[in-house]
């Protein structure tokens, strides 16, 4: 029986097939994220073909901003993606109205798309042949009322609307053809995973070849529709029978190699989902298998397709943690965690990458140049590893850390809290070593909070016993009336106090915003870690039970992050390691406003004293937001409010932190 690869084989001599493969740049796949290019497509698509039906004549007002798009590139990438489109849309307008060699055209088409995936090239160069038919359409549309459109669409050579309007279920099968087309290709990107479309087994390597193919043709075919349509001389014009006639073959042969496209993602998708669930058999097997060792291990983990293993014989004997995050992790914790690794001992770390087909190359690199640890990993891991990673290790968003011995034994799936909280000293990041440390150190001082690697400078002022006040979140203008009207109380009294900003939790850009003439912590990254992964650690110590009514230490952590859920400020006090005063945005507002009151205070039983009767006497109503990272699957349970004891509504908050 012949397959549908017959079609398309018959048509591609060896010769041809060279020549194809030589316009694309294997060492610079460019992954692209095309689903904004096809809903772009697809808008303009639909008025078309509406507009040729007649269902959608004079329903050319939309609402405003129902033209945006999803931001799925950073502008840099966008911006490079639509420069391309507009080449291949020029080389549409200029030599296929001229007629030239279609061959010829869709070569140069190849050429100018050659660092692009081979089904990237075919969307984006739909996407350039739509976006020169739907801007044709729009002036020839508004030329009947418009005398600019009707000039510009002069000057351009647009073809005449009654060209089109002739011919209509013949261009509107055509316009369907291609947008199917169009999907299938995404479909193909989006569904059959890098990993797995490296090898050259079949059925993957015949669907790579028929690929191939399918990109020349579908290029060549569409060179040919835009000839068409952009013709100039009348004599030849689409509503004479041979052009339906070639527009009626051209839809066919659009529709003949998504048809071959379709079979060919179907063969592969059943291979894969047969190979997935084999490999991750076998890594449950050899994660529970006794005698295994930490190489074998990583050997499984890190391996790629068929390129050769990555040199990891230097980690056998060694401990290992398993630092997992997608492209997101940032800068800044990695210096943290660069810190801890390079002053720490007995263990060494290796990132495995969460990332898909379409991921941030040159992100990719940055983040691995930053970190001083083992990365000689790939960008890419086995889909089963991933699938072992999200389904035993419960990795979802944010990143976590998995610690095996040497020989290859999980001693710790949530390492990344112990490390953020004890750093090395939580090593082996048993909960034992944890205990121990809550028991040596369980009481809520500043130097338990602060220590070098979170700010040398300010442990040094709580050493030498400096006045002190941590402050963060809140709006500009609370922060510039704290600021001001503190230092305005102080000088009254004359004391002097070392202010620092800590910022807010989970807005890494928020402190770049307001940072002009402020003393910011050095790592406000770790700070908030830190805090976070203390009310983490006690909730997992008291399974699951979050009250804090009877432990101090446990109000002040959850005082802190409170204020930092919600909108207002808050701020800190103290005098070496004893956190004298602390009070939330609100009534530090109050308290500043009324800065002789508070000044009488002072002068009678000194500043942080008289502060702490002030605060005592004011009546502030007050509400509670606390946020929590989401760790190792776990959700606390009950919380109570830190202030007037009630228990606490809880809410699934979903965060984007894309600009």
């Amino acid at each position: 029986m012949e397959t549908p690869s017959a079609f398309l084989s018959s048509k591609t001599s060896v010769q041809l097939l060279d020549e194809i493969r030589a316009t694309h740049a294997n060492d610079d796949q460019r992954a692209v994220d095309v689903k904004p290019i096809l809903l772009s497509m697809t808008k303009i698509l639909d008025d078309v073909e509406g507009d040729i039906k007649g269902t959608a004549r004079g329903r050319r007002v939309t609402s405003k901003g129902s033209t945006s798009l999803p931001p799925a590139f950073d502008h840099s990438t966008l911006e490079s993606i639509l420069a391309d489109i507009r080449e291949v849309s020029g080389e549409f307008s200029c030599n296929c109205s001229e007629g030239e060699n279609a061959h010829a055209t869709t070569m140069k088409l190849l050429e100018t798309l050659k660092t692009y995936s081979w089904n990237t090239k075919v969307v984006l160069a739909l996407a350039a042949f739509t976006a020169n038919l739907g801007e044709s359409w729009l002036l020839l549309q508004r030329g009947n009322t418009n005398s600019l459109a009707t000039s510009v669409a002069f000057l351009r050579q647009v073809p005449e609307i009654d060209r089109l309007d002739l011919l209509g279920s013949e261009v509107g099968k055509l316009i369907q053809a291609i947008r199917n087309l169009a999907s299938c290709n995404a479909k193909f990107m989006m569904k059959v995973h890098p990993w797995y479309f490296s090898k050259d087994t079949s059925p993957i390597s015949e669907a790579k070849l028929e690929i191939i193919r399918a990109a020349y043709w579908t290029i060549h075919s569409v060179v040919q529709i835009a000839s068409l349509i952009g013709r100039r001389n009348k004599s030849t014009a689409l509503s004479m029978e041979k052009g339906k006639t070639l527009v009626a073959h051209l839809e066919t042969e659009v529709s003949e190699i998504r048809k071959i496209l379709m079979y060919h993602l179907k063969r592969c998708k059943e291979y894969i989902g047969k190979e997935m669930e084999d490999a991750y058999q076998s890594l449950l097997e050899l994660m529970q298998r006794s005698g295994r060792d930490i190489v074998e291990i990583l050997n499984r983990f890190l391996c790629h397709g068929n390129t050769d293993k990555v040199d990891i014989e230097k980690l056998r004997s060694k401990h290992v943690l398993f630092l997992i995050s997608d492209l997101d992790i940032s800068l800044g914790e990695i210096t943290v965690l660069n810190e801890l690794y390079l002053t720490g001992e007995g263990y060494e770390v290796v990132w495995l990458p969460v990332v898909d087909g379409l991921y941030d190359k040159k992100k990719f690199v940055e983040l691995k140049s930053s970190m001083k640890w083992y990365t000689d990993v790939p960008a890419i891991l086995d889909p089963a590893v991933i699938k072992y990673i999200k389904e035993v290790w419960h990795f979802i968003k944010n990143q976590i850390a998995v610690f095996l011995t040497p020989e290859g034994k999980v001693t710790c799936q949530s390492a990344l809290p112990m490390l953020w909280t004890w750093g090395n000293e939580a090593v082996p990041f048993t909960d034992e070593k944890v205990k121990d440390l809550w028991r040596k150190r369980y009481h809520w001082r500043l130097d338990f909070l602060i220590d070098d690697l979170i700010d040398p400078e300010l442990r040094q002022w709580i050493v030498e016993g400096k006045l002190i006040c941590l402050y963060g979140g809140g709006s500009i203008d609370w922060i510039r009336e704290f600021n001001t009207g503190l230092k305005f109380v102080l000088a009254r009294i004359g004391e002097s106090v070392e202010m620092v900003y800590v910022g807010k939790n989970n807005d890494k850009d928020w402190t770049e915003k307001v940072i002009r003439d402020l003393r910011v912590i050095k790592s406000e990254r770790h700070f908030w870690a830190r805090l976070q992964s203390m009310l983490y650690l006690y909730t997992k110590m008291r399974q699951g039970k979050t009250s804090t009514k009877d432990d101090p230490f446990m109000q002040e952590v959850m005082k802190i992050l409170s204020y930092d859920g919600g909108d207002r400020g808050w701020a800190l006090f103290c005098k070496g390691p004893d956190v004298k005063v602390r009070m939330d945005g609100e009534t530090a507002r109050a308290i500043i406003s009324k800065h002789g009151d508070l000044e009488t205070y002072a002068k009678r039983h000194g500043f942080l004293e008289g502060l702490n009767y002030y605060m005592e006497e004011q009546d502030i109503p007050h509400s509670c937001v606390l946020q929590l990272p989401f760790i190792d699957s776990e959700v606390p349970g009950k919380m109570c409010c830190d202030q007037c004891g009630r228990e606490m509504e809880m809410h699934y908050t979903y965060r984007c932190r894309a600009l």
